[in-house]
C-alpha cells in the first residue's frame, strides 16, 4: 500500500511538472482554419505537446511561427514541438508567406515598419477582421493598443496576447486598407511606438487576416 502510495504520488508530482512545463513553453502555430474532424478551433494556439490529428482527408491551416509561413497540412497528424511543427503520413504545402512585423524599425524611420500584405486567393474569402498577436516583449513593455484603419478614429484594446479588430467595409477591389497600430507603453513617460502596414482584404485568403507583432 505505502509502495503504491509513493509511485502514485511520484506519477502526481512528473505530471504537475510536466504541465508547468507546457504552460510556460511558447506556442508554436496559430490555426487559421480546419476542416470539421479536427478538434482544435480556429483561431487557437498550437502548444509543444499538442498533437492535430487529420485522418486520411482532413486538413489543417496553419501559420508557423517560426518560419512566419501560412501551410496547409492534409492527412495524418501534426506535431508542435520546441523546435517547431512536424508531420507525419501527411502532406504539407505552403499557401503564402505569414505576416510578421518586426520589433526594430530602422532609426531614420520615424513611421515605424511598412509591410504590404498580399498572397493567393483561396476561396474566394475576403478578410473582415484584423487579428494581432503579440509577443512576451511586447506585452511586458506595452500595456494598450490603438488600431486605426485608413486614417480613422483609432479603436483601443488592452494588450492582450490577441486583440480583433473589424475592419470597415472596403467596396474598392483590389484596395488594400493601411493600417496603424499604435503601443502605448506600461511606464509613465508616455512612450508610443507606432507600426504601419496595409491589407488587401482580397489577397488574405479568409475572413481575418493574423498578423503576428514582435
Amino acid at each position: 500500500m505505502a509502495c503504491d502510495l509513493v509511485k502514485t504520488t511520484a506519477g502526481a508530482a512528473i505530471g504537475l511538472a510536466l504541465g508547468l512545463v507546457a504552460a510556460q513553453a511558447d506556442p508554436v502555430a496559430m490555426v487559421l482554419d480546419r476542416s470539421e474532424n479536427v478538434t482544435f478551433a480556429a483561431f487557437s494556439e498550437l502548444y509543444p505537446g499538442d498533437v492535430v490529428t487529420l485522418g486520411e482527408t482532413g486538413h489543417v491551416d496553419l501559420l508557423d511561427y517560426a518560419t512566419c509561413r501560412e501551410v496547409r497540412i492534409t492527412g495524418g497528424t501534426v506535431s508542435a514541438t520546441g523546435d517547431g511543427l512536424t508531420v507525419e503520413n501527411g502532406e504539407e504545402r505552403e499557401l503564402r508567406p505569414g505576416n510578421c512585423l518586426g520589433q526594430k524599425a530602422a532609426a531614420s524611420d520615424s513611421k515605424g515598419l511598412a509591410v504590404t500584405m498580399r498572397g493567393i486567393v483561396p476561396e474566394n474569402k475576403v478578410a473582415a477582421s484584423l487579428m494581432l498577436r503579440f509577443d512576451d516583449d511586447l506585452k511586458a513593455r506595452f500595456d494598450t493598443v490603438l488600431v486605426s484603419f485608413a486614417g480613422g478614429p483609432p479603436h483601443e484594446f488592452p494588450m492582450d496576447d490577441r486583440v480583433l479588430a473589424e475592419m470597415p467595409a472596403w467596396s474598392a477591389e483590389g484596395e488594400e486598407v493601411p493600417v496603424e497600430i499604435f503601443l502605448k507603453g506600461k511606464a509613465s513617460d508616455g512612450t508610443v511606438e507606432l507600426r504601419q502596414f496595409t491589407v488587401d482584404p482580397l489577397q488574405v485568403g479568409r475572413n481575418t487576416a493574423v498578423v503576428v507583432v514582435k
